[in-house]
C-alpha cells in the first residue's frame, strides 16, 4: 500500500511538472457508465454490477494524457453468513497513450491503452462486515470518437486489487475483475 501511495504521488507531481512546462495541456472531464464483471475467485463472492463515473484528464499531448478516474459499483456480495448490498469506490490515477487518426469530416479516431494504479474501499451494508479499503491498479484498452471538443468513449479495463475480506480471520488475497464501460468526454480549450 505504501509502495503504490508513493507511485501514485510521484506521478502527480511528474505530471504537474509535465503540465506546467507544457503551455498547451488541455483539461477533459468524462462521465461514464458500465457494468463490472468479477472474474476467478472475485466471482464466489460479488455479482455482476452496474458502474457510474467520472474521470477528469489533462491532454499532455495530443497522444499522451494524465487520468484521474472516481468509479462507484452498487453491488451484491453473497458471503457465507449474509448477502446484501455494497458499494464499491474506486479511485485511481494514470496514464493514457494513444494515436490520433482523421476519419472523414472532422472526426478523429484515437485509439489508447492506459495503466494506473490508486485503492478500492468496499462498503458493507451488512454490520456483520467490516468495511475495507486496499491498493489496486489497471490495464485499459479503448478508443474515442471526437468530432470538435466531444467525444464518445468506450473502455475495457482489467483491474487487479488486494481483498481484504470482510470476515475476520481470513487472509488478503489478490483478485481482479474486468469493468467495460461507455461514455463521453468534453475537451476544454
Amino acid at each position: 500500500m505504501r509502495t503504490m501511495l508513493l507511485a501514485t504521488t510521484a506521478l502527480i507531481a511528474g505530471a504537474t511538472v509535465l503540465s506546467a512546462q507544457a503551455p498547451r495541456a488541455k483539461p477533459e472531464i468524462r462521465p461514464f457508465v458500465g457494468a463490472s464483471i468479477p472474474t476467478g475467485g472475485q466471482r464466489d463472492f460479488f455479482n455482476d454490477a452496474p458502474v457510474f463515473g467520472l474521470q477528469g484528464a489533462v491532454e499532455l499531448k495530443p497522444t499522451l494524457h494524465l487520468v484521474g478516474t472516481f468509479a462507484w459499483t452498487p453491488g451484491h456480495n453473497d458471503f457465507v453468513f449474509t448477502r446484501d448490498n455494497v458499494n464499491v469506490f474506486e479511485y485511481d490515477v494514470g496514464l493514457e497513450l494513444s494515436m490520433v487518426r482523421p476519419l472523414g469530416g472532422n472526426w478523429q479516431f484515437r485509439p489508447y491503452v492506459g495503466v494506473g494504479g490508486g485503492a478500492r474501499t468496499y462498503a458493507y451494508q451488512a454490520d456483520q462486515l467490516g468495511d475495507k479499503t486496499c491498493a489496486a491498479g489497471y490495464g485499459a484498452l479503448g478508443t474515442e470518437f471526437q468530432l470538435g471538443r466531444t467525444a464518445l468513449r468506450v473502455e475495457g479495463r482489467d483491474n487487479v486489487f488486494c481483498f481484504r475480506s470482510p470476515v475476520p480471520g481470513e487472509d488478503s488475497k489478490t483478485r481482479n475483475d474486468v469493468r467495460l464501460t461507455a461514455g463521453v468526454a468534453y475537451h476544454f480549450r
